[in-house]
Parts: C-alpha cells; sequence; structure tokens
C-alpha cells in the first residue's frame, strides 16, 4: 500500500484503537505533533509553527538542517509519499541519525530485530545475519527462523565482521541492541553502509514503526497494531473494573535473586495484566539506601523481603526455552527451584498453587503482549476464562511470522502447562 493511501485510513485506524492501546512517540524527524505517526497532521501542526501558532517540537525539523522552514513540510510530504531519500531518527542511543530510504537489502543482527522484520514482511530484503556467540544471534534458532537458514553471516554481534558485511553491499545493519556490533560505525567508514541502532528487545513498538518507515511498510506496521492493540484494550477493559485493594500481588522471581521494577518490560506487563508488582519501586529505595543516582531495573532481592510481602502470586522467569525446545522440563526445573526456596511455600502464592514460569523472551519485542494475555490468565483465570492466550500466540505465529511452526507440538513457554 503506498503511504499516501494510508495516510488517508490512518484516522479511522486510529478511532478504532482505543485509549488503552500502547502509547508512543515516533522518533523520527518530520513528526512534528510527537504522536505515532507521520501525516497530513504534521503539516499542519509545522505550518502552525511557520505561522506563530504552534510551540516547535524536537521532531518538527524534518530534514535536520538546524532550522523549521517550508523545506521541512516539503520532507513530510515526501515522507508520506514514500518519495524521501532519506530518514532521521533517533537512535537507540538518543542521537539524531540518518539512513538511505527506502531499505532494499538490510543485515540483522538480533533475533527480535528479525521478528520485526517478519511483521513487516520485509523477509526477501535481509542479505546477512549473526549467527554465532550469545543469546538472540538468529542463526542460533533455525526452526523459529528457517528463512534465513541459508542467509550469509556476519558472525557473532559482539564482535561483527566487517569484511563478511562489505562483501553484502547492504543499505544498512540493523541493530537491536546498544551493545551489538561495537564501533561498527568507524569500522565501516568511507563506505555507504549506514548502521541503525534500535533496542528491538525492549521498545518492540516504537522500533517496529521506525522500521517500518525506512522499509516502506508502515501499512504492514498499522495492520499489525490495530490487531494487537484489540488484545491489550481487552485486558484493560476488564482489569479496569478490579477494585485496587482486590488486585493480584505479584512477585516477578529473576534468575540470580534479582526481580523487576516499574521501568522494565516484564513489570510493565504485570501492570497491564492488572497486577501488583510488589518490587515496582524498589529500586528506588535500593538506590537512596546506597546513595546511587542510576536506576537499576533488574535489582537484587532478600528472600526474607519477598516473604515480609506475602506475594498472591509469583512468576518466574526462565533462561531456558523458547522455539527452539519441545521438552518443557527445562522450565519445571525452574519451577522447582523457585518452589524450593525456603519459605516461598508458605506464601500465599505457594499455598494456593499460584507459582508460574514463562520463558523470558515472551515479554520483550513487538510480540510482548503475548506475555500480557498469560498473565493475565493467570493472575484473573475467571475474568479471562474465555481468553486463550496459545491462540493467540499461535496466530502471531502464523499470521505475523510468517513460519510453519505449531505450538501444540514444539516449544516451551510457559508452566504449568495451561489447560
Amino acid at each position: 500500500m503506498n503511504k499516501a493511501i494510508y495516510a488517508l485510513i490512518s484516522l479511522g485506524l486510529l478511532l478504532i484503537l482505543s485509549a488503552t492501546a500502547q502509547e508512543f512517540t515516533l522518533d523520527i524527524f518530520g513528526n512534528a505533533n510527537g504522536d505515532d505517526l507521520i501525516d497530513e497532521e504534521d503539516i499542519s501542526y509545522l505550518q502552525g509553527i511557520l505561522d506563530g501558532e504552534n510551540e516547535k517540537t524536537d521532531l518538527s525539523d524534518a530534514n535536520n538542517d538546524g532550522k523549521v522552514d517550508e523545506n521541512d513540510i516539503d520532507q513530510i510530504e515526501q515522507i508520506i509519499q514514500g518519495t524521501e531519500s532519506e530518514i532521521y531518527y533517533i537512535d537507540a542511543f538518543g542521537n539524531s541519525s540518518r539512513v538511505k530510504h527506502p531499505l532494499e537489502r538490510i543485515v540483522l543482527v538480533y533475533d527480535n530485530t528479525a521478528e520485526i522484520i517478519r511483521i513487516l514482511g520485509a523477509e526477501e530484503r535481509v542479505v546477512g545475519v549473526d549467527s554465532e556467540g550469545s543469546s538472540g544471534a538468529i542463526g542460533k534458532y533455525p526452526t523459529y527462523f528457517p528463512q534465513f537458514i541459508q542467509t550469509a553471516s556476519i558472525g557473532n554481534r559482539n564482535d561483527c565482521d566487517v569484511e563478511a558485511i562489505l562483501k553484502l553491499h547492504p543499505d544498512a545493519i540493523i541493530i537491536g541492541t546498544k551493545t551489538g556490533c561495537p564501533y561498527l560505525e568507524e569500522k565501516l567508514m568511507g563506505s555507504d553502509i549506514d548502521v541503525v541502532y534500535l533496542e528491538t528487545w525492549s521498545k518492540g513498538t516504537p522500533s517496529l514503526f521506525t522500521l517500518a518507515y525506512m522499509l516502506d511498510e508502515v501499512d504492514r506496521a498499522l495492520e499489525y497494531q490495530e490487531w494487537k492493540d484489540g488484545y491489550l484494550d481487552m485486558v484493560a477493559e476488564r482489569v479496569a473494573t478490579i477494585p485496587e485493594g482486590e488486585r493480584v500481588k505479584v512477585f516477578v522471581d529473576r534468575p540470580g535473586n534479582t526481580t523487576v521494577v516499574r521501568g522494565s518490560g516484564y513489570s510493565e506487563a504485570i501492570e497491564l495484566a492488572g497486577g501488583i508488582n510488589i518490587a515496582a519501586d524498589l529500586a528506588d529505595s535500593l538506590r537512596v539506601d546506597a546513595g546511587i543516582s542510576s536506576k537499576n531495573t533488574l535489582p537484587p532481592v532478600e528472600t526474607e523481603w519477598v516473604l515480609e510481602q506475602n506475594p498472591d502470586a509469583i512468576i518466574g522467569l526462565s533462561w531456558n526455552g523458547g522455539y527452539e525446545v519441545d521438552d518443557e522440563s527445562v522450565l519445571k526445573e525452574r519451577y522447582d527451584e523457585i518452589m524450593g526456596t525456603a519459605g516461598f511455600g508458605e506464601t500465599n502464592a505457594g499455598k494456593n498453587g499460584r507459582i508460574y514460569v514463562t520463558y523470558f523472551i515472551n515479554t520483550l519485542g513487538a510480540g510482548d503482549h503475548i506475555s500480557v494475555l498469560y498473565f493475565a490468565k493467570w493472575l484473573y483465570p475467571d475474568l479471562f476464562g474465555d481468553l486463550d492466550p496459545e491462540q493467540v500466540h499461535q496466530e502471531y505465529i502464523d499470521r505475523f511470522q510468517n513460519v510453519d511452526y505449531d505450538l501444540k507440538e514444539h516449544g516451551a513457554f510457559v508452566y504449568p502447562p495451561m489447560s
């Protein structure tokens, strides 16, 4: 679909989405009014700036030349039509960056990045992937990413193979984490290859739309977001009926005697599902006590503190599991570990059989809403009696990941299994 067409229908699509949908700012210059799309409203807002009626915004300088003028209106019109030759955006480090448009040949780093590319239907543009090293390398998941089995490798994301990248002649390399491919921009200096850093693992939806503009696939992003927000809105509407005093108190047990606090994707998923993360503000108190200025969203936690809070439910994160594993015993091992923690059996969660385990990746990336559905079903089984999270998960795989994968036969994502 041409951008001119989606610009005409975007208002209608947005009216379908309720106020409970996930909100974000599209960090592309030209998004003058600071919402999640670039459309005619941005032209109107920018004209208001030129007429002295609106305040200048951080993203109103569409061509990033240091001034806001008629040329920025021209750039926005080109973005809407899909005819711009380059896009300026805010990268994972908070810096303004430039990328050529549209991207026809791309190299991908990090599995969450590959998931977004499949949502956008741009798999055929991928000419290289990371395939070695730590968890998250695309090539390490041949069952889930069969499209990329024969794709050229650029090695380990901790030290990406520059020679391999150059031989592929990509327009850009898209890196889904700030720590990936260190110093790559310097190493590629003099080439015509753009390096795009986005936090696809922790900011799935914003990254989805940023890449949609770079790839000229905004219509696909809108279709996906409408589907996703339909489920999130349903959850929000139902949990809104639960009085604050009756909400389930949840402890998230992260491996290594750590937990999650407000500001992490894990905590957000608990909150969206209607739960109360008992450790939501724990990092603030620990920071004050230690005299630390920065916030750790994955702080250490003492068992005694958890027992004092007496959570109604415990959700454990497991590093093991996922699409490449068919044996749920890896999740049961984590479950048994949590059950064996001294005192946990005497908490409300332990007494009432409300200890659960989820594969950690469920809560990350563009498909993060799937974990919200599993959590909502766990926390409020009566309220969500008609919800089948696994069915939604399967729809995500079939409709938006374009891969032949049956969750009834493969994968290990939650424990105990949902009946």
